[in-house]
């Protein structure tokens, strides 16, 4: 039986429309991801079922930036010598991904085609790159057409062509998009896909769902965290670690106690978050639940798999933290006390545990304390 973790999909409209535009909720779109292996498969059988208006493959990673510039300025930003930026990217097939934006952007997404790029709103600004400029990985640089909404984008930093991600070393699919046509509902589809992929595990959600619309669309984009937490530059090593710039750590990191855990490097602006939840915790008596012996620490550079071209660990950014470790291992049934997840919550931070692929040790960083209930 296919294992469906669906995050809150609701019947469809039953509406028809010609321009579906992504992210608006009266629009019929699903998204539907599992294991990237499979992507191409899920939106192959995706186009099987009649009544799919449009079904589009969308990839996303990792790209190194060395350098960047604006035309408006023309001046050449870049990192430090021997080190390079990680830019969350995000990859699509142009000429079936602008069915899924407004009119008024569709021709910007067509240019894709041409071997550009779009940056996202926040990106653009964050690069100081108002509408058009140039942005070098190493060899290979890519031109910015303009600055796009990062809602059309799923809040990524820079947006190209499947072709482009390809010179960038960028290749994984990681989910379908399926605009839905009249009278076909999310469940019509999903019931599909469980009877051509009985041994599947994948994941599905409506605009709306969740906070970004994306896979993982309840923790914060890269560019989010950049914002929160800062950017450093580093260099990939071998075994999936990362060396980042020393400067970035000694000014954005700090080494000292966490109650009822012990000493640990964590972000300087996130340590005060997670000292207080522990505070909590041990405030209402709950110290039994945390074994001192299992705390998988805080910071630590690496990347979320060996390939560079993968995503970013947020423990890189030393905004994440494992405890219990060893009964709450990546993958399993996670046994974290539901008391310890909420304290931990109301404190800001994601629990794992609730993954399509569980990590029950893991907390993250979402927001600040004060604005958990806003």
């Amino acid at each position: 039986m296919l294992s469906l973790l669906v995050a809150g999909i609701l019947p469809g409209s039953g509406k028809s429309r010609a321009d579906p535009v992504l992210g608006e909720p009266e629009a019929p779109i699903l998204l539907v991801y599992g294991p990237a292996d499979v992507v191409p498969e899920l939106a192959a059988a995706a186009r099987r079922i009649s009544d799919t208006q449009v079904v589009t493959e969308v990839g996303n990673g990792t790209g190194w930036l060395t350098s960047w510039k604006s035309v408006e300025d023309d001046i050449d930003s870049v990192a430090p010598e021997g080190f390079s930026i990680p830019l969350e990217i995000l990859s699509i097939d142009p000429d079936s991904y602008e069915k899924f934006v407004p009119a008024g952007r569709k021709e910007a997404f067509r240019r894709l085609d041409e071997g550009g790029a779009l940056m996202g709103r926040s990106a653009a600004a964050f690069r100081a790159i108002e509408s058009e400029g140039r942005l070098a990985f190493g060899e290979t640089s890519v031109d910015v057409i303009a600055a796009v909404e990062d809602d059309l984008i799923a809040s990524h930093e820079v947006v190209v062509s499947h072709e482009t991600a390809e010179t960038l070393g960028i290749s994984d699919r990681k989910y379908v998009l399926i605009a839905l046509g009249r009278g076909l509902e999310a469940g019509d589809v999903l019931d599909h896909l469980s009877d051509e992929f009985p041994d599947l595990t994948i994941g599905a959600r409506e605009p709306g769902d969740s906070r970004y619309f994306r896979p993982g669309g309840d923790t914060l984009p890269q560019i989010e965290i950049k914002k929160a937490a800062g950017e450093f530059a580093a260099k990939p090593q071998p075994g999936g670690e990362l060396q980042i710039y020393p400067k970035w750590i000694v000014a954005n990191t700090v080494n000292e106690p966490i109650p009822l855990l012990g000493r640990a490097r964590c972000h300087r602006k996130v340590f005060p978050q997670i000292k207080a939840a522990f505070e909590q915790v041990a405030a209402q008596g709950l110290e039994h639940l945390v074994d001192d012996d299992n705390f998988g620490g805080c910071f630590a550079p690496r990347l979320l798999n060996d390939d560079p071209h993968s995503g970013i660990s947020r423990h890189a950014w030393g905004i994440a933290f494992d405890f219990n470790v060893s009964n709450n291992l990546y993958g399993r049934s996670p046994s974290m006390d539901p008391r310890l997840v909420e304290i931990m919550e109301d404190w800001g931070f994601v629990w794992g545990g609730r993954w399509r692929i569980p990590d029950g040790m893991h907390f993250e960083y979402l927001q600040p304390a004060g604005s958990v209930n806003d």
